[in-house]
């Protein structure tokens, strides 16, 4: 009876009208229910067709959004090539026997650190008590709450300043929404306290308080992400060691400090960065790449309560910032688009007048930057993928010659009071390679936790960074990486990957999973369109809000560059985009619908207009706009994919995904595209809507999980661009 059962979904999902030859044109979906609503907004009138399918309580759309779950397993799990892709994923993971992440490094040099064999799903908690010693299985997050049968993940951990106490924060099934316990490091036991109603991944994070007696964390009063009052009246909580998690000692909040005017989606932070500090942060962070921020003394916590004063707003465009004394020193994109280093007195806060430490540079952004015992270091990048490393020396800027080329670099101190530094680098081919430099000798040693792996398969790969010019005569970096040798023929399956908000830049990274779409035949390209930062705050305001149709311009000109180069044609290219790049992948098929192949949305924001109702969408009205108001509003209409999809045109096959569980992009953003396109799509390639019940916005999920979601994208794209390993097996 069970084997009857999946053949008759299989029947119903697939059931497909053939031509001639016998050969597939089209798909039968699950019929969506459609209850459509018209409005209208300032002069412009919507006709919302699927607007019922946002009720995902309603037990018909309930019922759709199972049975296309059930579609997209029936097909993607028949695509042959897809079970051996996967297998080449674990494989390259296996060369390393174990990996290790979010290494922390405590006053006496003791190392916590994530590590995760190359047999194991998920990641356990380690502790060395230096760098060249043995290591300690602190926490398997399989002991946290086992009778629960949740598979929990560890997303985030903290230890104290002299590593007494450790802070794990840990969740399950994509929610991200996390529960805290807190290790006594003395005796290697978990605190009776678990603290709950906290996202310290995503909400700045725990900070301990100087004297290690307690820290500081956002609290989240509402933990059902499809509550409408998720993510609303967040509050920074000062917690003690020892006292109970439910009596709440507010430290900033909307509630407690109405003078700051707060709106209920601002996440209220406060920060403290260093135990020698006399300054706290007050952040009022949110979905975009600058924000407003106060500051308190630190005598106040002997008070209890925080007197928050102004030190920086929006407009101020500082990027990062730190107190050193009685001084800030910021990072400013203030009249200077590449940034710059910049630093005022707190006994007299004049941003305007700051005194300059590191002056803008023409053709490099300034990215990160740190003070030791010895002076300043600073990080640059150039078009998001070229770093470097520079020590400031009274007034001249000392460039750091680098072990190696650096694509993405990342710079950590122990602190002012140290001449330690760590030096990360990784590229599109190389491996994340961890350094320190000594300041003295000016030499990198590698202090790499993790063992180094090989893998010649990767030896022959090119990587290409080449400048597109775009609708406006604007020149868009475009990484390309493919096999050595290659004729241009047009013949490539050739995928595109871009994301373009929030001032986030797609720096180099190395991934053996996603290079195996290059060890198939394929070419696989970054395009760095606007709205990210890699060519600094000006490429940022090119993709924002009114400007945000350069997004996708900007990957339509690098598509039409591969296909004019040679290396592609419409028929081979796939477009490829998470979450806010589901607006530029939604906008770049609608606007071109004959220039791809494939178009790839996953967990993707597809419908901005109504995003504002989504419990995390007026958090993002900073980024995208708001329908409130007349010239952002067209703004939203013009960047909502949904709303541009036509009757009777041939669109391009896609895959569309969703993860039940996201906070972040709620389910039925791509559900409602998803029915839309299958409804109005004339061309025979299927319109697969891949609906994941033990998955959230795809972060935090198990290793295998993420190569089985991986592996469906690239196993679709494959089989619609006709790669011969790749086909569509028939009972």
């Amino acid at each position: 009876m069970k084997h009857l059962c999946l053949l008759i979904v299989f029947v119903f999902c697939i059931n497909c009208t053939k031509d001639s030859k016998g050969e597939e044109k089209a798909f039968r979906y699950p019929e969506a229910p459609s209850i459509p609503v018209k409005e209208t907004y300032f002069d412009t009138i919507i006709n919302d067709e699927f607007r019922n399918l946002e009720d995902l309580k309603d037990s018909t759309v309930q019922k759709w959004f199972r049975e296309e779950g059930e579609f997209a397993d029936n097909i993607l799990n028949k695509i042959s090539g897809k079970k051996e892709l996967i297998k080449k994923m674990i494989e390259y993971d296996s060369r390393k026997s174990y990996k290790v992440s979010n290494i922390q490094i405590t006053e006496k040099d003791e190392y916590i650190f994530l590590k995760q064999r190359a047999d194991e799903d998920i990641a356990r908690l380690y502790y060395r008590r230096s760098f060249d010693s043995e290591d300690e299985l602190l926490y398997d997050p399989k002991n946290f709450k086992p009778d629960l049968g949740n598979t929990y993940v560890i997303n985030y951990i903290k230890p104290s300043w002299d590593g007494s106490h450790l802070v794990v924060a840990m969740t399950h099934s994509g929610a991200e929404i996390s529960e805290m316990i807190i290790i006594d490091m003395n005796t290697r036991e978990s605190l009776p306290q678990v603290i709950d109603h906290c996202w310290p991944s995503d909400g700045g994070g725990v900070s301990w308080l100087p004297d290690n007696s307690g820290f500081m964390y956002l609290y989240y009063p509402e933990i059902d992400h499809t509550s409408d009052k998720f993510l609303k009246d967040m509050k920074s909580v000062l917690y003690k060691l020892g006292d109970d998690p439910k009596d709440l000692n507010i430290v900033l909040s909307r509630e407690t400090n109405p003078e700051l005017k707060l709106s209920p989606e601002d996440f209220p932070i406060a920060s403290i960065q260093s135990k020698n500090d006399k300054y706290v942060f007050g952040y009022i962070g949110g979905a975009t790449a600058y924000q407003d921020c106060y500051f308190a003394e630190m005598i106040d916590l002997d008070k209890g309560r925080f007197e928050w004063k102004p030190l920086y707003k929006k407009e101020d465009k500082v990027g990062e910032g730190v107190f050193s004394g009685d001084d800030f020193i910021f990072m400013s994109a203030k009249n200077k688009p590449n940034f710059r280093l910049l630093k005022t007195s707190m006994n007299n806060i004049d941003l305007k007048n700051s005194k300059e430490l590191v002056k803008q540079k023409d053709d490099e952004v300034l990215s990160s930057f740190g003070i030791t015992s010895d002076g300043l270091y600073y990080t640059t990048i150039k078009n998001g993928v070229q770093g470097k490393l520079y020590f400031k020396n009274n007034n001249k800027d000392i460039e750091i010659k680098l072990p190696e080329t650096a694509g993405r670099l990342n710079i950590d101190f122990k602190g002012v009071n140290s001449s330690e530094i760590w030096v990360t680098s990784m590229g599109w081919k190389n491996d994340n390679t961890r350094y320190k430099f000594e300041a003295k000798t000016k030499q990198f040693t590698k202090e790499n936790l993790a063992e180094e792996a090989e893998y010649p398969e990767f030896k022959d790969f090119v990587v290409k960074e080449v400048m597109v010019t775009g609708h406006d005569g604007e020149e868009i970096p475009l990484s390309i990486i493919h096999k050595k040798d290659i004729q241009l023929n047009g013949k490539h399956p050739t995928l595109l990957l871009g994301y373009g908000s929030y001032g986030i830049s797609y720096r180099p990274f190395f991934s053996p999973t996603r290079l195996t779409w290059v060890e198939e035949g394929g070419i696989f390209c970054i395009a760095h369109v606007r709205g990210g930062r890699e060519k600094g705050d000006k490429w940022y305001q090119g993709g924002k809000k009114l400007t945000k149709p350069n997004t996708w311009k900007d990957l339509i000109s690098c598509t039409e560059y591969m296909i004019q180069e040679g290396y592609t044609s419409k028929d081979k290219t796939i477009i490829h985009g998470r979450s806010a790049g589901g607006i530029l992948i939604g906008r770049a098929m609608t606007e071109r619908p004959d220039l791809f192949a494939v178009a790839v949305p996953q967990v993707g924001m597809m419908n901005p207009l109504r995003n504002e109702v989504t419990p995390n969408g007026p958090n993002n009205t900073k980024e995208f706009g708001t329908s409130k108001k007349q010239v952002e509003c067209k703004a939203l209409i013009a960047m909502d994919a949904y709303l541009h999809l036509k009757k009777e045109t041939k669109y391009p096959a896609t895959l569309i995904t969703t993860g039940m569980n996201d906070p972040r992009v709620i389910a039925w953003q791509p559900g409602k595209f998803a029915a839309k396109l299958q409804a109005f799509n004339t061309s025979d390639k299927p319109i697969v809507f891949h609906v994941d019940y033990g998955s959230g916005h795809g972060i935090n999920d198990t290793k295998s999980k993420q190569f089985e979601q991986m592996a469906n994208v690239f196993a679709f794209a494959f089989w619609q661009v006709g790669h011969p390993n790749y086909q569509l097996q028939k009972d």
